[in-house]
Order: C-alpha cells, then structure tokens, then sequence
C-alpha cells in the first residue's frame, strides 16, 4: 500500500504582486513529473491587507522533496519592500516520520519539529 505524507498550510504575501509568481512556480511544477498534482488554492477575494494562498495535498512519501523545493523558490521570492517578504506555515505529516513544521520566513525555508500540542492534526 506504501507510507504517506499530508503536507497543508498556506503563504502569505505583503504585496499582490507576488501571487501570480507563485502561481507561475507552481504551474510549472504542476506540468512536470511530480507525484502530485494542483494543491494550491487561491481564494478570489481577500478580505484583509494580505494576500494569501493554500496548499493541500496527500500523496507518497517522497513527494515532499519536490514540494519542499518549490516552497524554497516561494520563499525566495523577491520582496517589493523589506517588510513584504514572502511568509508561511506549513504542517508536514509522514506517517513513518511523523510531522514536521515548515516555516516560510527571511527569504528561506526552515524545517522544525512540529509543537507537541499540534498532535491532534494528525488523528
């Protein structure tokens, strides 16, 4: 049957500007041979001054290499202000390995252990 990995979380954007590079990233991951396909949502009205976008995808574990390689580009991204950097949260649960917490901040990708009292997200 093999072992899975559920990987959810969402990005954050200071400028609107930088939505449709991500869209562009994820496109172009979305058209390779990836385990997985789509996942991102991008909500068609945003009721606050941040812009946002969500992922969610379930597949084989691995698929969180690719993943987490394009949330690295995401990341990157340029920032039109210093306080416009590109920032988000992401849980990462493997089955085996258990959960992980992928942090998008300062320009790079962080992997930490995931806070013990976040265990209920994955019963």
């Amino acid at each position: 049957m093999g072992t899975y990995v559920t990987i959810r979380g969402w990005v954050e954007f200071g400028d609107d500007g930088q939505v449709p590079l991500l869209r562009e990233i994820a496109e172009a991951v979305a058209a390779g041979e990836r385990h997985y396909r789509g996942g991102w949502t991008f909500p068609a009205e945003q009721p606050m001054w941040r812009t946002m976008a969500f992922f969610a995808a379930v597949g084989r574990a691995g698929c969180e290499d690719a993943i987490r390689e394009m949330l690295q580009r995401v990341a990157a991204l340029p920032a039109p202000a210093e306080d416009e950097r590109v920032c988000g949260l992401f849980r990462v649960s493997h089955e085996v390995d258990g959960a992980t917490e992928w942090q998008l901040r300062d320009g790079g990708l962080r992997c930490v252990p995931t806070p013990p009292g976040h265990a209920y997200l994955d019963a």
